[in-house]
Parts: C-alpha cells; structure tokens; sequence
C-alpha cells in the first residue's frame, strides 16, 4: 500500500504548517499595533506606522488573523480525514487542498515583495521579521509543498501499482 502522507509531510501538512498560521492570525489580530508596524522596517512610511492603533486597523489585522485561522483549521481538520482514505484519494484529496495554497503562497510573496518600497524587496537584510514570515518562511512552504508534488520522500499510488503490474508481468 503506497504510504502518500509519510509521517513527514502528514505532521507538516496537518501541525507544523497550520500551526504557523495560528500564530501569523494570534499576532495579527490580538497585537495589531506592532503587526502592522512590523509591516515595514522603522522610519518607512513613518505615517502609516501607527495604522494599527486606529480603529479601521485593528479591524483590518483582525480580519486578517481571521482569514489565517480558516486556513489553519482547514489543514488542521483536513489532513488528518485524507490520511484514512485509500492511497488514490489521499494523493487526490492532498493535491486539491495544496494546489490552492500554493497559488496563494505565490501571490502572497509577489503582493508582499511588490508592496515594499523602492529597494527594499532586494535586501532581506532590511527586512522585518514580519517581512521574512511573509516571503523567507512562505518559500520554505513552497518548498515542501513542491517535494511532495514532486514525489520526494512519498509513493504515489499510480507508482506503486505500476511497479506492481511489471512483477507481475515478469513472474
């Protein structure tokens, strides 16, 4: 039976990942002054540094830190129902939740990189911690998303009853 969630990528999948998004959506919303400060490092766009402290803001940060949670429990709930499918439905299961994230991952770093100012998307270096959440940490999620989709450290069903149809064809 091909094992499509190995241990790896199911505790990624469903606690490692889901659980940075619980924490991206606590901040967001529960410290929306210093999220939205963090946005841009000290002395960039000094008048909007305090959009957190505003009324329209906090709702905004907490709107946001609402959109982080809904993903989070998708994963959270969602993974864990695919593991106890057949392999051929988890594989399918698996790639529809994560072809949708990784478009947004994609858009997320292009809409972060493009926001920043002149540049400021050419020095990580200068970048806040929230910049790095944003761009460094959602390219570690790409990552691991694309070595999954590209099989690394997995089986695949569609491999494993090829595999087993040429032994059967050899015997």
């Amino acid at each position: 039976m091909a094992d499509v969630l190995p241990p790896l990528y199911y505790y990624f999948f469903s606690l490692v990942e889901p659980g940075l998004s619980v924490a991206g959506a606590l901040y967001a919303a529960f410290r929306p002054e210093t999220y939205a400060a963090d946005l841009l490092p000290n002395g960039v766009e000094r008048l909007t540094q305090a959009v957190g402290n505003t009324l329209r803001g906090r709702m905004m940060c907490g709107q946001l830190g609402s959109c982080f949670l809904v993903l989070a429990m998708n994963s959270f709930s969602l993974v864990p129902v695919f593991r106890r499918q057949t392999p051929a439905l988890c594989e399918s299961l698996t790639s529809a939740l994560l072809v949708p994230l990784l478009i947004g991952d994609f858009t997320h770093i292009i809409l972060t990189l493009v926001a920043l100012p002149g540049t400021l998307a050419f020095e990580p270096w200068n970048w806040t911690q929230l910049i790095h959440g944003n761009v460094s940490i959602t390219l570690g999620l790409i990552v691991i998303r694309m070595l999954w989709f590209l099989g690394v450290g997995r089986q695949s069903p569609a491999a494993v009853t090829a595999k087993a149809r040429k032994n059967d064809k050899a015997e």
